[in-house]
């Protein structure tokens, strides 16, 4: 360039250049009742080996509520289909223990605060049997 010329620098990177993340996953996660690793290795589109073996874990343990994952950050997805029931869809609570964490992973892929927001759920999102649900 000519000496005393301003450099003109883009303020936006070309667009070979921007990476769009696919899937907004958290570092960690605490799971819920009713939930399980598999079901958050669906949720957060994750290899369920992987999620395994980065928390020390093996597929035959028993997990317990408010166990803290630790979430892959690696890129590597889910084997297969993520969705184990289709949606939108309705779902009718039938028992007790019907928690919206126990029903996102009914239906594989749905997120459970998607469900609370669907249905204009507050926490501590208590069910009630026999009530009808939105599943986004």
């Amino acid at each position: 360039g000519v000496p005393g010329t301003p450099v003109i620098i883009p303020s936006t990177p070309p667009p070979s250049t921007i990476i769009t993340p696919i899937v907004n996953r958290p570092a960690t996660y605490t799971l819920q009742p009713g939930e399980h690793p598999y079901c958050i290795a669906r949720r957060f589109n994750v290899d369920p080996q992987e999620l395994l073996t980065l928390n020390n874990l093996s597929s035959g343990d028993i997990y317990y509520p408010n166990l803290t994952l630790r979430i892959p950050q690696t890129g590597n997805t889910f084997p297969g289909e993520r969705a184990l029931r289709s949606h939108p869809d309705t779902y009718t609570v039938s028992n007790s223990q019907d928690t919206i964490y126990r029903i996102a992973c009914y239906y594989g892929d749905v997120d459970p605060a998607n469900i609370a927001a669907a249905n204009n759920l507050v926490a501590p999102y208590t069910l009630q049997v026999g009530q009808t649900l939105t599943i986004p």
